[in-house]
């Protein structure tokens, strides 16, 4: 396992991104159900859709669409502090696997950084070139 502080923070980040648009978006929702008066189902749709939006921090909330006294949509929600927890513990670590078994840690760290190098190299060739083939329509144009 590798654990990396650039990633810990790029994954924070992302992490935080999107619980900010889902905590915005849930406000949002709750203010229009204390406006208007909506059906339950309608407000289920409109979490279910920011919560597909928004995978990525979905499981920190623990949404609930009840129906009031009068039959119209209540929202309730709430962060769950235990997926925050394993979050912030697992930010930043990946798994490295490789059939090679006679290498060190820092052999197989080395090769994959000079892989992921190589691959990067290849991506801004490929994309400069714009390489594709050229498919004439009339005789003379070839």
């Amino acid at each position: 396992m590798c654990r990396s502080a650039q990633r810990r923070a790029k994954e924070q980040a992302i992490d935080e991104r999107f619980e900010k648009r889902i905590e915005e978006g849930l406000r949002k929702i709750q203010a229009s159900c204390q406006k208007k008066k909506h059906k339950p189902v309608t407000i289920a749709t409109r979490v279910g859709r920011l919560l597909e939006r928004n995978t990525r921090a979905a499981a920190l909330f623990e949404v609930q669409v009840e129906a009031d006294a009068s039959g119209f949509a209540r929202l309730r929600w709430s962060k769950r502090e235990a997926w925050r927890r394993w979050a912030r513990l697992s930010e930043g670590c990946y798994v490295l696997r490789s059939n090679v078994t006679d290498w060190s840690a820092d052999d197989l760290w080395r090769a994959y950084i000079q892989l992921t190098e190589a691959e990067a190299a290849f991506r801004i060739q490929k994309s400069d070139l714009a390489i594709r083939p050229v498919w004439h329509q009339k005789e003379e144009r070839v």
